[in-house]
């Protein structure tokens, strides 16, 4: 998560500074107090600094003040350092009420998230941004919007019953194409292709940013997604997106009025490295207990789930849990003892056979208070590292067995 905490922010910086002219000598006065603060332009500065507060919530999350510090400071010190740097470049104004604004932006990013029950999920960002996009712009065009409201709801399904892929796919990339080419009237003559990125956004009014932003980030991100949904990696996937995106952009050159530029295949790509860099549904915690040179081992219950299988002690992180409460919790459950992580030993992602995937933790526990007791296994016993691989183990398992050879 705090890789997209700082790529949020360098967006951020890019169009703060965009075109990025700067004069030697200050130009604007520092922090002006404007007229009123109910403009379009603060609601705009409002909504760009709420993925700000969100990010920093989610990638301090596990360290309890600094999920609730970091966001205010971070909302706070990068406003302020660009309203200072705006008073060097000409056209920019600073003004008290955008610091203001940021930061308040940034408060109500990391309420929102610490409040609502929902993990960051490519699911969840394409329900909000289309969701986003009908608050600012209501139904305009009712093909186009039907095809929305089928990529919504596919999201919104789980994911064993998303069974129209395919279809899916074709009616997500038609819709794109439709308001890609529509009025559908071309030209010979072909105008520029810009490549520098969000020029036309930056430049253009507030109250016509906003809904197309937002329509952008649901249409594209959905163009990501449905390939995913295919069983391709997310780089691939933004991969397909950014080069249809390409294709309809140069067609563009020859349908006036639009115009040509190189953002919508880079939002493709950007949205498709978020929903990669975007921690899996599930996150399940391990102990590694030992004892005596012995490391306990758990086998799972007969007629349940993976039946008879080998395992470490653990479960799923729940929400508003960190990883190492739910270790906590899950051992008092699981065997009546009180063992607080030690070292993180391994964390990867593992996928079975037609779910989605899932992030594996494990923790090393060296003094555990209280005797195990098996509670929920149908066996426990303290078994010799070097004997574990003759054991059947869970498939997500056995990487990290091979580790602890």
């Amino acid at each position: 998560m705090r890789r997209i905490l700082w790529g949020i922010c360098l967006l951020i910086l890019y169009g703060s500074f965009f075109p990025w002219r700067f004069s030697p000598v200050p130009v604007n006065a520092v922090l002006m107090w404007p007229r009123s603060l109910f403009t379009g332009d603060a609601l705009l500065n409002f909504l760009l600094y709420l993925p700000v507060g969100a990010g920093a919530y989610y990638a301090f999350r596990e360290r309890r003040r600094m999920r609730f510090i970091v966001p205010v400071v971070l909302s706070f010190g990068m406003s302020l350092f660009v309203e200072l740097t705006q008073v060097f470049i000409p056209g920019r104004a600073s003004e008290f009420s955008d610091l203001l604004m940021n930061t308040l932006g940034g408060v109500f990013g990391m309420a929102a998230v610490a409040v609502i029950p929902l993990k960051p999920t490519p699911e969840v960002c394409l329900v909000m941004c289309w969701a986003a996009h009908l608050a600012f712009r209501g139904f305009q065009g009712w093909l186009t919007e039907a095809l929305g409201l089928l990529v919504v709801t596919g999201a919104a399904l789980p994911e064993r019953t998303r069974v129209w892929r395919w279809p899916l796919a074709v009616a997500c990339y038609l819709a794109i194409l439709y308001r890609g080419l529509a009025p559908f009237v071309f030209v010979a003559q072909a105008s520029q292709f810009h490549w520098s990125p969000f020029g036309g956004f930056l430049f253009a009014e507030w109250s016509r940013i906003l809904p197309l932003l937002f329509a952008k980030l649901f249409w594209y991100g959905a163009a990501v997604w449905v390939v995913r949904r295919l069983g391709v990696n997310w780089y691939v996937s933004g991969g397909t997106a950014a080069a249809f995106l390409l294709a309809i952009e140069i067609a563009q050159r020859h349908i006036p009025p639009h115009v040509s530029e190189i953002t919508d295949p880079l939002i493709a790509v950007l949205l498709a490295a978020l929903f990669a860099a975007l921690p899996p549904t599930v996150t399940v915690v391990a102990a590694v207990i030992r004892r005596g040179g012995r490391i306990l081992i758990c086998q799972r219950k007969r007629g349940g789930r993976h039946q008879l299988k080998w395992e470490f002690p653990g479960g799923k992180v729940e929400h508003r849990e960190t990883p190492r409460d739910a270790l906590a919790r899950e051992l008092r459950e699981e065997l009546d003892i009180v063992a607080p992580a030690g070292n993180e030993m391994a964390r990867y992602e593992y996928a079975y056979l037609s779910q989605a995937p899932i992030q594996l933790i494990f923790y090393e526990v060296l003094e555990p208070a209280g005797e195990p007791r098996n509670l929920v296994f149908e066996q426990i016993l303290w078994e010799d590292p070097a004997r574990l691989a003759s054991y059947d183990f869970l498939e997500g398992d056995r990487r990290f067995l091979r580790q602890l050879r």
